[in-house]
This record gives C-alpha cells, sequence and structure tokens, in this order.
C-alpha cells in the first residue's frame, strides 16, 4: 500500500505542493487554508474523499490518526446531574479530535477534545436524556448512564390563588422535584415540602405581589401570571368623624386598595376607582344612612373602625306651602325634622307651635315676615333650604268687634278693630258673612245684622287664608264685658283688657250716647231713663275699669323707649276722659227730665249703684296709672284719669224739681222733705244719706228764691208757700 501511495504522488508530482510536509494537490491546499482547526474531522473526510478521487485513498486512510486511534473509554460525566444549556465533561481515555458527544440523539455543542476528556454544551432542546455517547466517524464508540438529566421545572398553578402573609401556598407543575430556589416577586421563599409535581412555600410578612419563580439545575421556570399576596384591610379613622347625608368623607387605614368593600352600618359606601389608594379612600355618606360602624372587607377579611361613624339626621323639606299667612301657621312635612334646632325666614326665625315630630312641624309665622324667601332649616351649624320660595300674604288681624242697635228694627250695626284690613278683606261672624260700609286698614263698620245669641267666631279672611278668629260673646251687649260680668270684675279688674278692647267699649258707648241725645229730645218716659241711665252707669263702669287696665299694661318710666310705647294707650285714655265727662253729663241730663213721682219708679237704686261703683274704682285707676307716662311726655295721672263723679251734681236737678212740685202744692217744708224722703225710700241704706244731703243743701236754694217764686219759711213748716208760685231751682247751695 505504501508503494502504491508514492507511485500515486510521483503521478501527480506536478500537480501537487508540499503542505506542512505532506504531498497534497494544490486545490487541497487552498481548500484546507479556508478551513476552521474547529471542523478537522470534516476536512478530514472532504480530503480522503478528494484523495480517492484522485486514486490515492488507500494512502489517506493510512494516514488519518481518528482512523489508527483505539476506540475511546469513558469512566466519567461531571457534573453528575445537568440540564440544558449545562456544559459537562465525559473524562476518559482515547479521545480524539472528531470525536463528537451525544444525548441520547441529541448532538451536544461546543465540543472541546482532549486525549482523557471531551467537554460540550446541552442543546436548549434537549428535553431528557438516559445516555451519553461519543461517537466517531458516525459510529458510537462508547457511552455512560452515570449521569442524571435533569429536565427544566414548570408551574402550572397555585393554590389557594392568593395568600395572606403566614399562609402556605402549594405550587403545582412538572419536574419540580430538583427545584433550587423559589422566589415571589425577586424574594426567596423558604421551601417546604416538595415532589416532582408540587412544591410548598409559607409566604412571609413583607411580601408582596408578584412574578414566582422556580430554578433547579435544569433551568428555571414560572407561573404565567403575578401571584397575589393579600393583606387584609385595616382601619385607622374617618375624616370627619361625623356628617349628613351626600356629604363626601376619607377613610384612612392600610391596604385599602384593589377589591375591598366599604360599608356605613348596613349601607354600602360607593368608592370611585380613582379615589381608592392603598392608604385613603374618599366616599360620600350614602342617603338613608345611620349612625354606625365603617368596616371595610376584603377576601373575606374585615376590619371597622372602633368609634361608631355618626350621622347627622339629614332634613328633608319634602311638603313646604307655596304660600301662607301672615299671622298664620306654615305646616311643613319631610324627614328628621325634630332634628333641626332653628327655623328661618331669611333673617326672620320662626317657632314651632307645638313640638316638631320626624315628619311635621307647624310653625309660627308672624305679621312682619318678609316674603318670597326659602325656608330654611338649621342643624348642626347646617342649613337646608326648601326648592322653592315661601310666598307670605299679610292676613288681616281681628282684634274685636264692638255693636249696638241699628237703624233697622231687630239688628245692630257694629265695627271691627284690627291691622291690615283692606277692601278684599272678608269677615264672617258664626259663619255668616258680614255686609261692611267703611273700611280702613284698622277699621271696619258693617250694618243690619242680626245680634249673636251666644259666643260667634268673629274671622277675617284675606284671599284663601283666614287670621286667627276672635269670640263675640253675644251676651255682652256689644262690650268685651257684659253687664252681668261687671260686678265680678270691679275687685280684681278686667283680665286680658287691652287697648283695642277700651277703643271698642269706647265706640259701643258713643252709641250709648247718641241714643240718650234722641232720647231727651222725645221728652223721655221713667222707664227710658232708668234703662238709659243704667245703661250710662255701666258704661261709667267700664270706663273706669279700662283705664286701670291699660295703665296697668303700660310701660313704667319717662324714657324715650317707654313713652314711646304707651303712646296708643295714652291716646285711649285722654279719649276716655271725655268720653266719661260726657256719660256724666248725659245722665244728669237724663235724670232733669224727671218728674217727682218719676223718680221712685226711675230705676234710681240700680243706677246710683253702677255709678257709685265707677265711683268707687277712681284709687284703682289712679293706682295704676302711677309713674306711667305716655307720648306727649305727660303723666298719667295728671293727663288721662277718668272724670270725678259728684253725685250729689248728677241728681240733684231731680231732686230740686221734686221740691218745686211739692212746694207748689203749697205744703210745709217738712212735708216737702217727708213727701221726698218717701220717694228716696228705694235707695240702699248705705246710700241714702248722700240723697238726704243733696236735699238738705237744696232748702236754702229754695228759700232764697227771688220775690214772686216759693219762699217757704224756716225749718218747721209753718210757713206756706203760695199756691200759683212756682220755686226756681238755681242749683246753690251746701255742697253745691
Amino acid at each position: 500500500m505504501r508503494v502504491r501511495t508514492e507511485e500515486a504522488r510521483t503521478r501527480g508530482e506536478n500537480n501537487l505542493t508540499r503542505v506542512d510536509g505532506r504531498p497534497q494537490s494544490r486545490g487541497v491546499w487552498f481548500t484546507t487554508q479556508r478551513l476552521s482547526r474547529k471542523n478537522s474531522r470534516f476536512v478530514t473526510v472532504a480530503l480522503a474523499g478528494i484523495l480517492l478521487a484522485l486514486g490515492g485513498a488507500e494512502d489517506v486512510r493510512a494516514g488519518d490518526p481518528a482512523a489508527d486511534a483505539a476506540a475511546p473509554t469513558v469512566t466519567a460525566v461531571a457534573p453528575a446531574e445537568f440540564g440544558a444549556g449545562a456544559t459537562i465533561t465525559v473524562t476518559g481515555a482515547g479521545f480524539v479530535e472528531g470525536d463528537e458527544l451525544l444525548l441520547d440523539a441529541v448532538v451536544l455543542a461546543g465540543v472541546k477534545v482532549s486525549a482523557t476528556s471531551i467537554s460540550a454544551t446541552v442543546p436548549a432542546k434537549a428535553k431528557a436524556g438516559k445516555k451519553l455517547h461519543v461517537r466517531r466517524a458516525k459510529k458510537k464508540l462508547a457511552s455512560s448512564d452515570a449521569f442524571t438529566f435533569v429536565g427544566a421545572p414548570k408551574l402550572t398553578s397555585a393554590s389557594p390563588k392568593f395568600a395572606a402573609p403566614g399562609e402556605t401556598v402549594t405550587f403545582k407543575g412538572s419536574k419540580l422535584a430538583k427545584v433550587t430556589e423559589l422566589t415571589l416577586g425577586g424574594k426567596k421563599l423558604a421551601i417546604g415540602e416538595q415532589t416532582d409535581k408540587s412544591i410548598q412555600a409559607t409566604v412571609p410578612d413583607g411580601f408582596v405581589t408578584g412574578p414566582v419563580v422556580v430554578k433547579s439545575v435544569g433551568g428555571e421556570g414560572g407561573l404565567k401570571k403575578d401571584y397575589e399576596v393579600f393583606y387584609a384591610p385595616t382601619l385607622a379613622k374617618a375624616e370627619p368623624a361625623a356628617a349628613f347625608e351626600g356629604d363626601a368623607v376619607t377613610i384612612k387605614g392600610d391596604h385599602l386598595a384593589g377589591k375591598v368593600t366599604f360599608k356605613l352600618g348596613s349601607k354600602s359606601l360607593k368608592v370611585p376607582v380613582d379615589a381608592q389608594t392603598d392608604a385613603s379612600v374618599a366616599t360620600v355618606v350614602p342617603t338613608g344612612a345611620k349612625t354606625g360602624k365603617i368596616k371595610a372587607t376584603a377576601r373575606g377579611k374585615s376590619a371597622e373602625l372602633a368609634a361608631d361613624f355618626t350621622v347627622y339626621p339629614t332634613p328633608k323639606l319634602t311638603t313646604v306651602p307655596k304660600e301662607v299667612g301672615a299671622p298664620g301657621e306654615l305646616k311643613v312635612s319631610g324627614k328628621n325634622l325634630d332634628a333641626v334646632t332653628t327655623w328661618k325666614l331669611g333673617e326672620l326665625e320662626l317657632t314651632p307651635a307645638d313640638g316638631a315630630t320626624g315628619g311635621k312641624v307647624v310653625l309660627v309665622v308672624p305679621p312682619e315676615a318678609a316674603t318670597d324667601l326659602p325656608l330654611v332649616a338649621v342643624t348642626q351649624g347646617r342649613e337646608f333650604a326648601s326648592k322653592k320660595p315661601v310666598g307670605i300674604i299679610k292676613l288681616p288681624v281681628v282684634h274685636g268687634l264692638a255693636y249696638w242697635p241699628g237703624a233697622k228694627a231687630k239688628t245692630v250695626d257694629g265695627v271691627i278693630r284690627g291691622e291690615d284690613f283692606s277692601d278684599k278683606t272678608k269677615f264672617t261672624l258664626g259663619g255668616k258673612a258680614l255686609k261692611t260700609t267703611f273700611v280702613s286698614t284698622d277699621r271696619v263698620e258693617f250694618a243690619a245684622i242680626k245680634p249673636p245669641a251666644a259666643v260667634a267666631a268673629l274671622k277675617a279672611k284675606a284671599g284663601k287664608f283666614t287670621g286667627a278668629p276672635v269670640d263675640v260673646d253675644g251676651a255682652a251687649g256689644g262690650y268685651r264685658v257684659g253687664p252681668d260680668a261687671l260686678a265680678s270684675a270691679q275687685p280684681g279688674g278686667l283680665q286680658d283688657y287691652d287697648v283695642f278692647a277700651a277703643q271698642l267699649d269706647l265706640e259701643a258707648s258713643d252709641h250709648l250716647l247718641t241714643e240718650a241725645t234722641a232720647a231727651l229730645q222725645a221728652s223721655p218716659d221713667a222707664a227710658t231713663v232708668a234703662g238709659l241711665g243704667l245703661r250710662i252707669g255701666h258704661d261709667l263702669q267700664r270706663v273706669a275699669l279700662a283705664q286701670a287696665a291699660v295703665c296697668g299694661g303700660m310701660k313704667a318710666g319717662k324714657g324715650k323707649t317707654e313713652v314711646a310705647a304707651n303712646v296708643a294707650a295714652g291716646e285711649v285714655l285722654r279719649t276716655s276722659q271725655k268720653h266719661a265727662v260726657a256719660l256724666a253729663g248725659g245722665l244728669e241730663k237724663l235724670w232733669a227730665t224727671l218728674t217727682p213721682d218719676g223718680l221712685a219708679t226711675a230705676g234710681l237704686t240700680d243706677v246710683d249703684a253702677a255709678v257709685a261703683s265707677a265711683a268707687a274704682n277712681q284709687a284703682k285707676v289712679q293706682s295704676a296709672c302711677k309713674g306711667k307716662f305716655h307720648g306727649s311726655g305727660q303723666l298719667v295721672t295728671d293727663a288721662s284719669v277718668t272724670v270725678k263723679l259728684e253725685l250729689d251734681k248728677l241728681y240733684r236737678p231731680a231732686i230740686v224739681a221734686a221740691f218745686g212740685d211739692v212746694l207748689a202744692k203749697g205744703k210745709s217744708w217738712a212735708a216737702v222733705e217727708k213727701d221726698v224722703n218717701e220717694r228716696l225710700t228705694v235707695i240702699a241704706d248705705s246710700r241714702r244719706k248722700v240723697w238726704q244731703d243733696a236735699l238738705k243743701a237744696s232748702k236754702g236754694a229754695v228759700e232764697a228764691a227771688p220775690k214772686g217764686a216759693a219762699t217757704g219759711k224756716g225749718a218747721t213748716g209753718d210757713k206756706h208757700v203760695e199756691p200759683k208760685a212756682k220755686p226756681k231751682s238755681t242749683g246753690k247751695g251746701k255742697g253745691g
């Protein structure tokens, strides 16, 4: 064979060039220059092929080290455990350049060969392996199974799906038995129980949601999604600690972000996503919420604030009238109205008529209430206004009514006093309409109605609103106090008697004077005089009682405030002063019309008792009016007191007329006294002396009559008066 090689070399001498001392063809030389030493096997094979083609194959085989080398042996594999991507080293003997390593059928890359070892890298595509083979010239010459191929670990699931610190998690997958490192969010977890298909670990405090990764010699794997580390929410406080429905509230604590639900008592709290952080959430107090605990819940774990969150009752004004009369009552319905501390219309505070309930309240609206303002409920310093303003309709205010005999038979006319009257104001008495004949803002006249027989309600109406009614006593004869009640009113005075009552009584009494004046012109009989006289006596009583009552209601003192407050009362007192004088004068004129015989039949006893009572009330008037000043700055006691009643002056004309009548009949003075005294037997014993004194005081006047008149002499009655003579009364004498 050597001979053939040399012959071949000789034959191809002209075509060969010496390369490293070996004869080669020029084409092979260029080829070998382009090839790397790492591909020496390929070079050798290629070169052999070329040489064979040239007829020198036997010479190439004779010179190939691989072909001549002894079969390799494998003694060890390191590392003993490895996986894809690992670099391994096979030790032994007889390894030559060009040898390959195979893991089962997978060729390892990056082979490095020495006589005693071969190292190479397991490619990523290697998933398993039971034997390592040394392959030379496509022949497996040696092998070893003294190793363990470790496949890459894989995670498929975790149970539970989330965990709180301190809880154990089981991760499932494959090839997990050789895992040496388990991390969550980049932090290592201590590995617990471990099998090829599962691995356990307990989540320590401080860990957060993140990726789970396992590592082994076979590689690494992980869950597709981050594993959630769950921290139960904790609550620290709510700001503010109390609020109304609809108010904003901030809840503070820890671990409040994510799928955390919040409740106040039984009411869920709505938390917008953009208002939720781990440390705080912003929400509002829901409608209908009550005072209670704020609770946060996530994944079945809850926390709540230690103290109750206070929900202030929120007033809701569901029904507020569009219009209300003033003065009057505003009836409001809604919710939580009993929680309201203050009710307002503008700057005016309204007072509940009674205690409010949760659903209703009745507010007293005074006359000065402004119109077209919302009703405002104030509680806990917060104002809650009605949606629409309240219109205020000025209501007519009735203070009282007086009446007197009317122009038509069996009817009465009268007057009503009050405030805020107009020509549109409608009046009813006992449910029947009154026909008004004159209307001013504070006084209305009406005519021709039947007198009320009993207590009847007097009402004034403006539009659909009716003012507060006033009861009219039909038995009082048109006055505030009837004749029957005057006697009982004497000791303590009139109760609830004010300036308006006095004005009304004075108006009724004015008509009495008009009636008396008309009667005088018609030469009244004794019965008419008796009736009118008694009514005048009652009016004199009323004037005295009214003055005492009006003075009692005045402010004491001379300051501007007090004097200004007493203006109306002072005017009433001045009017009553003049009226009392007119009443006394009217009574005097009525008595002057009586004949001597009429004295005994003219109701002298009742009239005298009434007048005497009025005179007795002078002390009460003076006491009540003491220290009271009216608008003029004058003392009431100086300017406005009732007239002083001089009883002998009132009755003397009648007595003197009686004397003249007796004397004209030629009777002696003794006979006159006897005759007149017989007529006075109707007078009460306690009062008779007043009349007798008046009689004695008249004697001198009779005796001093001018010539041609009666001149009865002495007290013994021995003189007689000329029958045709008629004494002339001068009204003078003692006490006159």
